[in-house]
């Protein structure tokens, strides 16, 4: 895995800042940091985030820039390109591995973190824009029981507001919406970081649930069958689209961006592969991307609802998923090209069972968590 270049991270460096780097966000694998974009602005050159291996001892942000790096070779198989036509999932670019022993990096970066921090190994790629003001105030307004939606909007911890695409989960259990308690309908305000969006929130605002089911089955398709990965925790956020300047030249799979009155123009992003690992081209592949699809958190539509609309949202999902395997794989032998039905129809036949642990079950919620 390639070493990141000082010259590709000098906006985390205090030689070009002296003002404190932002925490955005973190998870099992790391905390993630990046510069303010009062100091270094969206219309520059791309931003980048810096990604720590701070958090656990156990995931590898090696392993996660080796295989984030892996993804985006798959990119060059010209079949990506004439395949895949659908709207667009963002892969953001990566930049490569800042190893702990980078001293003349580090020494840099470490003045604008918080005092105690050391030099530890860290992911370099392009930051995900996040959503501007008035979308962070619409959420509240129409999705919690915020008294101050302009203010809680405005707040620090939630300027950095992306929105997990759940296209698999309901917020509510299967009620006719005109059957809904008016208490019900908002929820209490929370950070808007890694906002929650389930399927039925989406319908309220009008957003394009069917597009964001076919760019996801088309993403899945690429990284099982191209890339050959098993896309184990993966996350589907939305946030605002890139720049026209780097919007056709930076990694994605699809061409079409988003639009909605509620969102405005906005992208599909896929992220976070620090647990995916490669897959055989076989049968126990498929098992192992079944159960990588289990395992995750319900961004995909999900088989066997007795809800009409999921129902054919799942539909959906699946049609698009093989229609884009069967060009990703045209060239393959016929055992292989067998593989994106055997993993749609295990899928189905494992609902409701367990996965060496992971329980697969129709999970409903009824408040917010």
């Amino acid at each position: 895995m390639a070493s990141v270049q000082l010259n590709m991270i000098t906006q985390f460096t205090s030689n070009h800042s002296a003002g404190p780097l932002r925490h955005i966000g973190e998870g099992a694998c790391g905390s993630v940091w990046c510069a303010s974009s009062k100091s270094f602005p969206y219309s520059a050159n791309t931003p980048l985030v810096l990604k720590r291996e701070d958090m656990s001892d156990v995931r590898s942000i090696t392993h996660e820039a080796e295989i984030h790096h892996h993804i985006l070779q798959a990119l060059a198989n010209p079949r990506v390109a004439t395949t895949i036509t659908t709207f667009r999932v963002n892969i953001p670019l990566s930049q490569g591995l800042l190893h702990h022993t980078n001293s003349a990096a580090w020494s840099q970066i470490l003045p604008r973190l918080p005092a105690g921090y050391t030099a530890c190994s860290a992911l370099v790629s392009e930051k995900v824009h996040p959503f501007p003001f008035r979308v962070r105030k619409l959420l509240l307004e129409q999705l919690t029981a915020c008294e101050d939606p302009q203010k809680v909007a405005q707040g620090h911890m939630n300027t950095h507001c992306l929105i997990r695409a759940y296209l698999g989960k309901r917020k509510y259990s299967r009620v006719e919406e005109d059957a809904r308690p008016a208490h019900l309908k908002k929820l209490r305000p929370y950070s808007l970081r890694n906002f929650p969006l389930c399927v039925d929130q989406m319908e309220d605002l009008e957003l394009d649930v069917e597009g964001y089911a076919l760019a996801m089955a088309a993403a899945l398709a690429f990284m099982h069958w191209t890339a050959k990965v098993d896309a184990n925790d993966v996350e589907f956020v939305l946030g605002q689209r890139r720049s026209d300047k780097t919007r056709q030249t930076l990694p994605c799979v699809g061409e079409k961006d988003f639009e909605s009155a509620a969102l405005g123009p906005h992208a599909l992003w896929v992220l976070d592969f620090d647990c995916c690992r490669e897959m055989t081209m076989d049968e126990e592949g498929v098992k192992t991307a079944c159960k990588s699809f289990w395992r995750n958190d319900q961004y995909y539509p999900r088989p066997g609802s007795n809800n009409p609309f999921d129902q054919r949202l799942w539909a959906v999902f699946r049609e698009q998923f093989l229609k884009t395997s069967d060009g990703l794989l045209e060239s393959d032998n016929e055992e292989v090209k067998k593989l994106p039905v055997m993993l749609m129809d295990m899928i189905e036949e494992t609902k409701g069972k367990s996965l060496r642990g992971a329980l697969v079950s129709d999970d409903h919620i009824e408040g917010q968590k």
